[in-house]
């Protein structure tokens, strides 16, 4: 009986989220494994500064030198978020949906490394605009085994911004921070549980 609580509570970690992913990606991919140098994030297309209400197409695109593109099935996923202005995309194509404050993939979209965008630039370009992207290359197996992401932080000023243009840091995650979050896991997991078998 023990064996199969462990096991029901363990479930969660190893399932990957081909059809996108929210806010439980903030930190990064983290049931994917720790962050890999081997994982390239580019965000192409964004001006060096930005002016006043202004609409700037863009792309994400993944590359990973040790999990090469597969032909048929899953190959990657990201996360979006900004902190200012607003992001469009073509809905119609089902690559990219918004979940939770931020941007994803869709299950169709898992099965591509690169996903284009628009940026509407926000009224005030005498301030900047943060984007935050982390992204996972995929092997295709279906579960988190065996993938690896990164993410790339920038920041985009305005024309007029008169201020320091550092880029933003990535939050790096302490061992504490990954014991909590797989207590909650398996708080979160076992409630579930005890309480389906009620």
């Amino acid at each position: 009986m023990l064996g199969l609580i462990v096991i029901a509570l363990l479930v969660p970690i190893a399932t990957s989220a081909p059809s996108g992913i929210g806010r439980s990606a903030d930190g990064g991919c983290l049931c994917h494994g720790e962050r890999n140098a081997g994982t390239s994030i580019q965000v192409q297309g964004l001006p060096e500064s930005f002016e006043s209400n202004k609409t700037y197409n863009f792309s994400i695109v993944i590359s990973s030198e040790n999990i090469p593109p597969s032909d048929d099935g899953a190959m990657g996923g990201f996360r979006l978020q900004i902190s200012d202005g607003e992001i469009s995309f073509d809905a119609n194509q089902g690559y990219i949906q918004q979940k939770d404050d931020g941007w994803t993939h869709t299950e169709i979209g898992n099965g591509f490394r690169a996903w284009n965008f628009s940026f509407i630039s926000p009224e005030d370009n005498t301030s900047f605009v943060d984007f935050i992207v982390y992204g996972n290359a995929v092997n295709g197996n279906g579960a988190s085994t065996g993938d690896e992401w990164n993410s790339v932080a920038l920041r985009l000023p305005g024309i007029l911004y008169d201020g320091d243009l550092l880029q933003t840091e990535d939050r790096e995650f302490s061992p504490l921070d990954y014991t909590v979050g797989i207590v909650a896991l398996l708080s979160l997991t076992y409630l579930l549980f005890a309480t389906i078998r009620s």
